[in-house]
């Protein structure tokens, strides 16, 4: 699959007419250009290598070294029901976790994230199959904050055990990793934007907070969600594509 590397990915530009009407930008400092995203305040552009390099990052407090996430479910990623991941020196089960689902309002109920074959994407709804079922860990959400002060989070599927993990840069498709949340790594970490209207939200990474979760050509134009469309990351264009919910199976 070809992903695009210019603005032409799907979204579209409006009229200079519609202007007046365009949502705000899912971040609340710097408002954008007309049609635009701003420009990264701390000198990164979208399209530079996201993959491990770190932004504006708040590290808020420190934890006791004792704070352990809570993991349920189980699957080939190390995780094993009702336990937690292996790190050496064996664990106690954990309780199980509540899961959620992630859905883009471009697709709705009918679509839901999945993490299939290695990659990241959207496929029809269906409650049983586990690759559909997401953890959604807070452990380091008050020590690490966006530069908005919105608390970190990582996505970790519960049927593989493994984390969202940060794209290469803009237009490239979010990537999986094994997950050890008793590693603090920032390329697993994300967080939600304030509201972008109906309960919706932007899903951006926590240290670059202008690249967002974006279904690849779900928009109208582009015939919207199908089975298999890809997650990328995209600076804010305001499309259903990139509106998100995380909501409880």
């Amino acid at each position: 699959m070809e992903f695009p590397h210019c603005h032409g990915h799907g979204h579209g530009r409006r009229d200079d007419d519609d202007e007046d009407r365009r949502a705000p930008a899912p971040y609340g400092r710097h408002e954008p250009d007309a049609y635009g995203a701003p420009p990264p305040s701390y000198g990164r552009r979208p399209d530079d290598d996201a993959g491990d390099a770190y932004g504006n990052v708040v590290h808020v407090a420190h934890e006791s070294g004792d704070e352990r996430p809570q993991y349920g479910g189980g699957g080939s990623g190390g995780y094993g029901h009702e336990t937690r991941p292996h790190h050496g020196g064996g664990a106690a089960p954990a309780t199980r976790q509540p899961t959620y689902r992630i859905l883009c309002k471009a697709g709705e109920d009918s679509f839901s994230l999945a993490a299939r074959d290695g990659k990241v994407c959207l496929v029809r709804t269906d409650r049983d199959d586990d690759t559909q079922h997401w953890i959604k860990d807070m452990k380091y959400s008050t020590r690490v904050k966006d530069e908005e002060g919105y608390p970190a989070m990582a996505l970790v599927n519960k049927a593989s055990g493994e984390a969202l993990k940060h794209s290469l840069g803009q237009s490239h498709p979010v990537r999986l990793t094994r997950y050890n949340p008793d590693t603090l790594d920032e390329s697993v970490l994300w967080t939600e934007s304030r509201g972008v209207g109906a309960g919706y939200r932007c899903i951006r990474m926590v240290n670059n907070i202008y690249l967002n979760f974006d279904a690849l050509h779900g928009d109208k134009d582009h015939g919207g969600v199908r089975d298999g469309t890809t997650l990328i990351l995209w600076e804010w264009t305001e499309g259903d594509n990139q509106r998100w919910k995380i909501v409880a199976w």
